[in-house]
């Protein structure tokens, strides 16, 4: 027997109550004897005797009243059928439905999350009045918070048949505590819980710090969706994007590798991939992939405008549509704002270059006026080989350590000394070479692989080969940072990350006084790259999985206030304010949910960020746990007595529900005692008041 409400037994210490003013009656009187009611006494000894057991029957019906009075508040329960005495047992039940987008497969009998909706409203049909019930959403950790009890089954019922696929991972571990929770707060003596799922593999979490959920009181039912299905629909999926392009420019192919995955049990030939820009198809091709493999190509497209493109790779439509397809999203910058100091001598060969390229807005200008440059207007700084002062040189390092970005040429005039003094806030370091006219320095090796290379030599090539290196009789070569081309000495070109910013350093002066570097074909390649690398920014592989929750840092040329306008995949705009923190602007944009690219604008109205969010790839892969499997996996997860059930037959879920919920109520067996227990105390009491009056 099982008591839902236990505490009311508190007040069966009420039932003591009659037994002390029984023993307060029996107090013992001065007996005095008179010899003319010696006859009488005799007569009244049997009556006496009569009266005495009435006063105990009368104690022991007054007791009982109150203890079965008690024990009817507290709600007594068997788990076991009693009709007529009994009554319908109170039911909880929380109904766990799995509806992430691998439900929305379809097999034999059809779409498996509307198998799923069916079976729920099935058992949402079965309950009684009085009974309760919840709905507990697998996927989406912030629907599952709002879950809570209802007793009006046609409301949910239209709540079941109107729940959307999510694009998240079924959270089994996090479904089972809320369901746990929302069973604790129940009174109720049958508390039920119906897991409706694919059972895909990846619902499983490691059990190591897992806490055990339910006790004795739970019946856990799993209810396996597709586990007898002969065959499913074939499904493939692009699971991943690697960007192969570092640098983006109008007009020059964005590269994507992606992998392609075939997780049905039969080839798929002539697959078309196709590669889209803005919701345009620019390119496009056509794969084998074997079946339960995975493909790896490459495609790629030159953007055609400037912003935020929003890029996706998709396949033809098959089973699973959710994941035909997967999002990048990357900038292309509108021409970079470029403050070029220097003299006409030194500059002349980068102005050429810059000016011939068109692909910056330059602005020219003498070192010496660097002190009443507003450096944050520009998006990079080229020092085209002359001296800057030491205050001027610390507004340089703050200007890169926020985020900016600079290409510095060695300074031929300013002793060394002071040089160091600048460059040690870049973390370089930097030594004097000097080499013969006859015998000139040349590169000795180049990191093909950097960005600032990508696309300019043949595939193939060596990628520490030496390329046509320049003749130098003089360098300030650096060490310290990371060396792109290295030379005698150290490196002739480097880059050093300071705080946000970037710096690419050149061992000799632009001038070509000290080598013939600007007179060589690799000059204003460099030139030109350096520009658009420096000023691109690294937003792109910025790839979250719905549901993340999404925080953005940004420069710290943004902590200075504004509202960003945020533009999600469908177009809806809204205003995010950031938090300044010590390393740069804040953007928390909370949990993410709609797949796609999301577009991030300064308040000055300029790209600032592009991310994608993208479905689990996970959700991709149909491997299920079989019944003995799904049985294991619950049962690491509830309590050692807790009743766990598979459901061979979900058709009949109408039947095995009723067969669960087999409880009998007593509280009004008890009630009635109590009531005639109190009819007897009256009758009781009536006569023996009336035997005493005789």
């Amino acid at each position: 027997m099982t008591f839902l409400n236990p505490f009311i037994l508190l007040g069966l210490a009420a039932a003591s109550i009659p037994v002390l003013l029984h023993l307060l009656n029996l107090r013992k009187l001065k007996t005095v004897e008179f010899s003319s009611l010696r006859f009488l006494k005799e007569l009244q000894k049997t009556k006496i005797k009569r009266l005495k057991l009435k006063q105990i029957l009368l104690l022991i019906l007054r007791t009982l009243i109150v203890i079965f009075a008690v024990v009817a508040f507290a709600r007594p329960a068997l788990k076991s059928s009693l009709p007529v005495l009994g009554s319908h047992a109170k039911t909880s039940v929380v109904i766990v439905l799995d509806n992430s987008f691998s439900m929305d497969i379809s097999d034999e009998r059809g779409n498996r999350l509307k198998q799923a909706k069916g079976i729920a409203q099935s058992i949402i049909g079965a309950l009684k009045e009085g009974d309760e019930v919840a709905l507990v959403e697998m996927s989406g950790v912030e629907n599952q918070r709002r879950a809570a009890f209802t007793q009006n089954f046609t409301f949910l019922k239209e709540q079941v048949q109107k729940l959307p696929v999510a694009t998240g991972i079924a959270q089994l571990e996090t479904s089972l505590r809320t369901a746990n929770l929302l069973l604790e707060n129940s009174n109720n003596i049958n508390r039920e819980v119906y897991i409706i799922s694919d059972a895909q593999r990846n619902i499983a979490t490691d059990t190591k710090d897992s806490v055990r959920v339910f006790d004795e009181t739970v019946g856990v039912y799993a209810i396996a969706i597709g586990e007898k299905a002969k065959a499913a629909e074939q499904n493939l999926s692009v699971d991943s994007l690697n960007i192969e392009t570092r640098i983006f420019q109008l007009d020059k192919p964005v590269e994507v590798e992606a992998r392609i995955r075939n997780s049905s049990a039969r080839d798929a030939d002539g697959v078309v991939v196709s590669l889209l820009f803005n919701g345009e198809r620019v390119a496009q091709r056509a794969v084998d992939i074997s079946a339960s493999s995975v493909q790896t190509i490459t495609i790629s497209a030159p953007p055609k405008s400037r912003g935020i493109v929003r890029a996706s790779v998709e396949i033809e439509g098959d089973a699973l549509d959710a994941d035909n397809r997967r999002y990048f999203g990357f900038i292309i910058p509108p021409a970079p704002s470029v403050a070029l100091l220097g003299n006409a001598e030194s500059t002349k060969f980068l102005s050429l270059v810059l000016n011939a390229a068109q692909s910056a807005s330059v602005l020219p200008m003498p070192s010496s006026q660097v002190s009443g440059l507003n450096l944050s207007d520009y998006d990079m700084v080229i020092l085209g080989g002359n001296s800057v002062t030491a205050s001027d040189g610390a507004r340089l390092a703050d200007y890169i350590r926020n985020g900016g970005s600079a290409l510095i040429f060695a300074d031929k005039t300013t002793p060394l000394a002071e040089r160091q003094q600048f460059f040690s806030q870049l973390g370089l370091s930097i030594s004097e070479q000097s080499f013969s006219p006859s015998q000139p320095a040349q590169f000795s090796q180049v990191d093909k692989n950097h960005a600032l290379f990508q696309g300019v030599f043949k595939a193939g090539a060596d990628n520490r080969a030496v390329v046509e290196s320049p003749k130098i009789t003089r360098a300030f070569p650096a060490s310290g940072r990371q060396s792109i081309i290295e030379m005698p000495g150290g490196a002739f070109l480097s880059e050093s990350r300071i705080g946000e910013g970037k710096v690419i350093y050149c061992a000799v002066d632009p001038s070509g006084e000290w080598s013939n570097f600007p007179l060589t074909g690799l000059f204003p390649t460099l030139i030109y790259r350096s520009t658009l690398y420096l000023t691109t920014r690294e937003a792109l592989g910025t790839d979250y999985v719905s549901g993340d929750a999404v925080t953005l840092t940004l420069p710290k040329k943004y902590a200075s206030g504004g509202n960003f306008k945020i533009s999600d995949p469908a177009g809806t705009e809204s205003f995010r304010q950031a938090a300044n923190l010590p390393s740069g602007a804040a953007l928390s944009l909370g949990n993410v949910e709609q797949n796609g690219v999301y577009a991030v604008l300064a308040p000055d109205g300029k790209p600032a960020a592009a991310f994608a969010v993208n479905p689990p790839a996970s959700e991709s892969i149909l491997l299920n746990f079989k019944k003995d499997e799904f049985i294991s996996l619950l049962k690491a997860r509830v309590g050692e007595k807790t009743h766990v059930e598979f459901i061979d037959e979900p058709q009949n879920i109408v039947q095995s529900v009723a067969r669960a919920r087999i409880g009998t109520e007593l509280w009004k067996v008890f009630v009635i005692l109590a009531v005639l227990c109190a009819l007897a105390e009256m009758l009781v009491a009536r006569n023996t008041k009336e035997e005493v009056i005789a």
